[in-house]
């Protein structure tokens, strides 16, 4: 099969994973991104699949759509010229993904619609009255449906698409590389911990993301803060707000170190340094970095918009889901944690056991499957 991807952008998370798929026999595929970037992240990846960055300008959109929003007509002529058996459509929010679509409906060729929204996504009235009127005509005329959890499977469906023509295509990492690295640096954890700055025997909480807003950051310093067993507050990130949270770590007294962006190893050394993970973001489809913490073998605590935690979060067997912005709820289920190493390790080790069956390899059988499927299908409507 020939196989056309149209997505947003070359992330950490999909790459390994088009890599693979690339060398898949049966599968001659191709990838089309709308932008190097559509989220003003620094990536440093190196991609082993053909791909192109589609030529195009961008407009800034990202506080409404959360992302820039790059307009890239050619990709019209690259679907023409590439005789394609099935074309595999990211989402419905860029000009390249609405083109797309546009093209296989006119052209009755077969696609496969990725999507990572969910129910309980806030967004404006007006937002969600028109998402009601448009996404529909997406996701119905799709001959399969590719989706990241539990979370945007239920949105998929609640949109119209075929249960029995749905699979889970992860937004993960190396699962498996992750523990057996975090497992060789554990064993000289005091070491690893001093080269980050954390104290020698402190509880470590760990946050990993760009420092946004969005991310909720704030409210982890100030859930951190009225933990009487006062952990270390460890941040691995950079972003526009990195100055206001060192100000109100500063002013809450809070012991925090701001690590700054860390990579491959260095990365896993931060996780190897935590006791606990917590992300508690506004606005989450999924989040990684909780992939990434369970495989480290972390307890977690995370916000309930945090996509993430509809599959890799038992609440009350590896961690704690709290309400977005809820700073009581969340210094209680930290300060639980922190108090109880041995609730710590029970939780990390159920971490572990549910984030191994995230790995790469099921969700490039997924991704075949459900091309597949919709190119042995009826043609979109």
């Amino acid at each position: 099969m020939r196989v056309a991807v149209v997505t947003t952008e070359p992330t950490a998370s999909r790459v390994p994973q088009f890599d693979r798929l690339a060398k898949r026999p049966g599968l001659d595929l191709m990838v089309f991104y709308s932008a190097q970037t559509t989220q003003r992240r620094r990536w440093s990846l190196e991609l082993d699949h053909p791909h192109e960055i589609l030529p195009g300008f961008t407009i800034p959109l990202e506080r409404v759509l959360w992302h820039d929003y790059p307009v890239t007509p050619a990709i019209w002529s690259r679907l023409e010229r590439g005789r394609f058996d099935c074309v595999v459509i990211w989402g419905w929010s860029t000009f390249a993904s609405e083109l797309a679509v546009a093209w296989c409906r006119l052209r009755g060729r077969p696609y496969v619609l990725f999507a990572e929204s969910q129910l309980d996504d806030r967004r404006p009235s007006w937002v969600r009255a028109v998402r009601r009127l448009v996404v529909p005509q997406f996701v119905r005329p799709a001959g399969a449906n590719l989706v990241t959890g539990a979370r945007a499977r239920a949105h998929a469906i609640a949109y119209g698409a075929d249960p029995q023509r749905i699979w889970t295509f992860a937004n993960t990492v190396d699962t498996r590389a992750f523990a057996e690295k975090a497992a060789a640096l554990r064993a000289d954890r005091e070491a690893v911990r001093a080269r980050l700055g954390t104290p020698a025997g402190a509880t470590v909480v760990l946050h990993v993301g760009r420092l946004l807003p969005q991310k909720g950051v704030d409210t982890l310093v100030a859930a951190v803060a009225r933990c009487a067993s006062q952990p270390t507050l460890l941040v691995v990130g950079e972003g526009p707000e990195r100055a206001s949270y060192e100000e109100a770590a500063a002013r809450l007294k809070v012991d925090a170190v701001f690590a700054g962006e860390l990579f491959g190893d260095e990365l896993i050394a931060a996780y190897v340094a935590a006791d606990v993970f917590a992300l508690l973001s506004r606005k989450e489809p999924w989040g990684v970095v909780v992939n990434e913490a369970a495989a480290c073998g972390l307890p977690l605590v995370l916000s309930e918009r945090v996509g993430a935690a509809g599959d890799l979060l038992e609440d009350g067997a590896n961690g704690f889901l709290v309400a977005v912005d809820d700073v009581p709820a969340t210094a209680n289920a930290i300060e639980t944690l922190c108090a109880d190493p041995s609730l710590r390790s029970r939780f990390g080790a159920r971490s572990a056991e549910l984030a191994a069956a995230w790995g790469y390899e099921p969700s490039v059988a997924s991704f075949y499957e459900a091309v597949r499927a919709a190119a042995a299908g009826s043609r979109p409507r």
